[in-house]
């Protein structure tokens, strides 16, 4: 069951709603899934260290990224991380929070992980201010805590650990590696939103594989197309470099527009994971599926009623709804 009956396909004026929808992405996370994630590190680090129940911690001890991600990390069997090193690795981001920078490299069974670099730290740098100069570093922000570079198999270890990024290394083009950055947040932050609607109740149970990697790999796609579809409105020199991974990425979600609905219906459900999926999703009109939101009003997430979902498809089944 997906969440409209009739879907407007008109994408011509996706463009002008991305600072909305982005808010509508940013205040979503803020509300209903941070808070899942941060109850999920202060378990994570109870459970380490034996101290009491961490939801009797006060609510104004916040946790963000960065303290997710180094819960996560110290808590990994396959990783050493030394804490008085990892106190040194924190990169400061203009007018934003303070993301790890980590270099990994295999050593005795384990991924020893230690502070990176000052070129490769650059680079990290870099990439997070062209995410920023296009409106998309909010996804990094919120979502990746630990950038781990190397492209060692030992890394593929990290891939489940909340919000640690692992986006391989700088090379010769920062437009790449800033596409690897956004893709990499977007796999941070579709796993916290899937794990945020399994412990609400909306599935009796973590996706399978496969399912989730397809899930993610669509809004990885959809927000890498959004790079090169911001970056290409700009009169610069990589203008036409991105006019062309634009195309490239289009066509491939395009290739999805018949099957999407139904995959994804089958696959999440109406939920939270479903909009944002509309929502990013860039072969349709994107607005309709806040504009028409099951979700508005509603502060603390929890699966909707079947009379809700009925309410909510009747409301939108006739074919003059589609605006």
């Amino acid at each position: 069951m997906f969440l409209l009956p009739v879907i407007d396909d008109d994408e011509t004026q996706n463009r002008y709603w991305n600072a909305s929808l982005d808010g509508r992405a940013v205040h979503s996370f803020l509300l209903w899934v941070e808070p899942h994630s941060n109850a999920w590190a202060r378990r994570a680090a109870g459970a380490r260290d034996g101290s009491p129940d961490p939801a009797a911690e006060p609510a104004s001890e916040q946790l963000h990224a960065l303290g997710r991600a180094l819960v996560g990390l110290a808590g990994s069997p396959a990783v050493a991380l030394d804490p008085a090193e990892a106190v040194t690795a924190p990169l400061a981001l203009p007018d934003g929070p303070r993301i790890a920078v980590l270099d990994a490299v295999a050593d005795a069974g384990l991924l020893s992980l230690r502070p990176a670099g000052a070129r490769d730290r650059e680079a990290v740098g870099d990439a997070a201010r062209l995410l920023d100069d296009v409106g998309l570093r909010y996804v990094v922000d919120l979502a990746v805590g630990a950038v781990v570079l190397g492209d060692g198999p030992g890394t593929a270890s990290l891939a489940d650990v909340c919000d640690v990024a692992v986006p391989g290394r700088p090379g010769p083009d920062p437009l790449s590696f800033a596409e690897a950055l956004l893709r990499e947040g977007a796999r941070s932050w579709m796993g916290q939103w899937l794990r945020t609607e399994e412990a609400v109740g909306a599935r009796t149970g973590p996706l399978s594989a496969a399912d989730r990697e397809w899930l993610t790999g669509v809004f990885a796609d959809s927000l890498a197309f959004q790079l090169h579809d911001r970056l290409a409105l700009r009169q610069e020199q990589d203008a036409r470099v991105s006019v062309a991974r634009r195309r490239e990425i289009h066509d491939r979600l395009g290739a999805l527009r018949a099957e999407l609905p139904a995959r994804v219906g089958a696959t999440v459900g109406m939920g939270i994971v479903a909009e944002l999926i509309g929502t990013t999703y860039p072969c349709w009109n994107r607005r309709q599926f806040a504009v028409k939101s099951p979700f508005d009003y509603i502060r603390e997430i929890r699966p909707l009623t079947d009379a809700e979902k009925r309410e909510h498809l009747d409301r939108w089944a006739a074919p003059s709804a589609v605006r």
